[in-house]
């Protein structure tokens, strides 16, 4: 006897949000990036009387009377969206990361003295090349002014 296998009703509007799409991380990246520069440009037009900013009519329900917090809430919301719209691409460096074997204080330390010791090699080559071809330069001048 074959049983049977009740499939299990999914709601709609639930698939709809769970389901990947696959550009919704950029039009999220974009809508956190709008969001912000609403919310500086709603600051910018409280803080300045001149017309450098939005400025919030005050008869606009709720947000006229507190266009500040509207501006704020409107940055916070644009920063947490742009996380979650760049999270993903970091996602994989975590545990790439974890497996990194750091160096040791002595090997840092000995590695930072050879780098510094080659940096100063290097000094003395660039002032003692500036100095070789500032007498040539010279030598130049001195040949050119008898000709």
């Amino acid at each position: 006897m074959a049983e049977k296998v009740e499939k299990k009703k999914e709601n709609r509007i639930l698939s709809i949000f769970t389901k990947e799409y696959k550009y919704e991380g950029l039009i999220l990246l974009f809508l956190a990036i709008i969001s912000m520069l609403l919310g500086v440009l709603v600051l910018q037009g409280i803080n300045t009387e001149g017309a450098s900013g939005l400025v919030i009519n005050e008869n606009v329900f709720l947000i006229g009377d507190y266009p500040q917090a509207f501006a704020w809430i409107l940055i916070v919301l644009g920063a947490v969206s742009f996380v979650l719209a760049v999270w993903p691409f970091y996602k994989p460096s975590i545990s790439e990361a974890k497996r990194i074997s750091w160096p040791t204080r002595g090997e840092l330390l000995k590695n930072t003295l050879i780098v510094f010791a080659f940096i100063l090699v290097l000094v003395i080559f660039f002032i003692f090349s500036d100095w070789i071809f500032g007498y040539v330069v010279k030598l130049f001048n001195w040949i050119g002014s008898k000709f």
